[in-house]
């Protein structure tokens, strides 16, 4: 009589070895891939906090201005910090403002540019600095004295600087103004170099020049007998024009001796700004405010208590580095971690991460509950079929009886095979998951076990049992 084939234990132990063999070389191929990332993790992590991941470039201006200077200084403390800053000369403001905006923030590239101006597309740019060393707005003529009120400037021939230059930009936008509407004055562009002659000359009767305080080139022309004008009613333009401030040039600035100025004047001062494109990434901000922050004094606090009247948003790296009061350590020791994933969204990762473990852990212990669970019922049908006073080794070595079971019974004990059989294959399928946590595999590997021994004497018996005689049909027909 045939009896149905059955895995012998060697059989199963090599079958057993050679998947446990390929699911390690899968778990080795995983842990591979999570050192990999952790490497990568690991190389942009800065040990020694410096601005070696530093690839900036800053839009200055003409190569003999000021904001060409104060690029030049940031690139020279960039290298010292092993940073690399390019110093890009331009034509000026206008060209700054443009150049930001087409980079759609591909590059790191920033643009200095002077407060209160009309920026083209503001919803492309943003605030990433404000430089707490003011611009200081001089106004030059040969008659500069006679000069009073605002109302005075109409119909005179004023001087404005360089096409494009942020002078020109700032002083269109002066002349905008509701309070010099009708204010009508023949505006007109050159170099400050060659304003100044025309100025001596007598071709311009008023020029405006936007330089540092100190600059040489107001103090020859003040020492050649050019005068600044000080309006009496200056202040109404700060009311308009939020950008300007007003300060005190005293009497003998350039020369103390000879009293040049003779007296005090009134000037409007204008901060200079570091905007950059929205799509900026946040490691070459910080970057850059960090050297900022050390070349100036009081840069942090002169940003936290300046308000943002420039109609463009503020950058969201300035606020934190203000609100942090320098770079926060993350910003430091890896800052091209944060570009991809901010310190808040990266918190908010581990969280999700740790729930997601702890869900697996919880899940693979439901799970290994239910295994457990059904096989103990199918024990049980086991033992109610055989009797409840035996155990599965000894019916491991029980011999059958002929007519010791119903045609019931023999269809209970070929379901029982079959439950098993399918509990056996369903623990398999859960030990090889991916959610099983590492280790975890081997409480699956003893249920295996309990279910494979179990099912080995079930079979072991039906064999004997239809060793007892009589023919394949009626032991079919009985359900054996």
């Amino acid at each position: 009589m045939t009896s149905r084939p059955f895995n012998t234990p060697s059989t199963w132990v090599m079958r057993f070895f050679r998947q446990a063999r390929a699911l390690r070389y899968f778990r080795l191929a995983v842990a591979g891939g999570v050192l990999v990332i952790l490497g990568v993790v690991f190389a942009a992590i800065d040990l020694a906090p410096s601005l070696s991941h530093m690839r900036i470039a800053i839009l200055s201006g003409p190569q003999d201005g000021r904001d060409y200077a104060l690029a030049s200084r940031l690139r020279k403390q960039a290298q010292q910090r092993h940073g690399q800053v390019a110093n890009v000369a331009t034509d000026g403001d206008a060209e700054n403002l443009q150049r930001a905006i087409d980079t759609k923030g591909r590059d790191a590239l920033f643009a200095l540019v002077l407060d209160g101006l009309d920026y083209p597309s503001p919803d492309q740019l943003e605030l990433a600095a404000r430089l707490p060393k003011r611009a200081t707005i001089y106004i030059l003529g040969p008659d500069a004295d006679k000069l009073h009120f605002i109302r005075d400037l109409n119909g005179l021939r004023i001087g404005i600087g360089p096409h494009g230059g942020g002078t020109a930009l700032l002083v269109r936008e002066i002349f905008k103004s509701r309070h010099l509407a009708e204010v009508k004055p023949t505006l007109s562009e050159q170099g400050f170099g060659e304003q100044v002659e025309l100025l001596k000359a007598g071709a311009l009767d008023l020029g405006f020049f936007i330089m540092d305080e100190d600059a040489p080139l107001i103090e020859r022309a003040v020492r050649d007998g050019l005068q600044i004008v000080d309006f009496d009613n200056a202040e109404v333009l700060t009311r308009q024009l939020p950008a300007l401030k007003i300060t005190t040039l005293y009497a003998g600035h350039f020369d103390a001796m000879k009293l040049l100025p003779p007296v005090n004047r009134k000037l409007y001062q204008v901060d200079r700004l570091v905007l950059c494109h929205r799509g900026s990434s946040r490691s070459a901000t910080t970057a850059l405010l960090v050297l900022v922050n050390a070349a100036f004094k009081g840069f942090i606090d002169y940003n936290r208590i300046t308000p943002n009247d420039t109609g463009l948003l503020e950058s969201p790296a300035l606020a934190r580095f203000v609100h942090d009061n320098g770079p926060s350590l993350l910003d430091q020791y890896a800052p091209r971690l944060v570009d991809f994933m901010p310190p808040a969204n990266l918190l908010h990762y581990l969280v999700v991460v740790s729930l997601l473990l702890n869900a697996t852990v919880v899940w693979h212990r439901f799970r290994l509950w239910r295994i457990d669970a059904k096989r103990l019922k199918l024990e049980e049908r086991t033992l109610r079929l055989f009797g409840e006073h035996l155990t599965m080794a000894e019916i491991e070595r029980l011999q059958p009886l002929p007519g010791q079971f119903s045609a019931a019974d023999l269809a209970v004990f070929d379901d029982i095979i079959e439950q098993t059989a399918a509990l056996r294959r369903w623990v398999r399928k859960l030990s090889l998951s991916m959610v099983a946590p590492m280790g975890a595999e081997m409480l699956y590997r003893y249920q295996e076990s309990l279910i494979h021994h179990k099912l080995a004497v079930l079979h072991a018996f039906r064999d004997r049992l239809r060793a007892l005689g009589g023919t394949e049909a009626d032991l079919e027909q009985a359900g054996v």
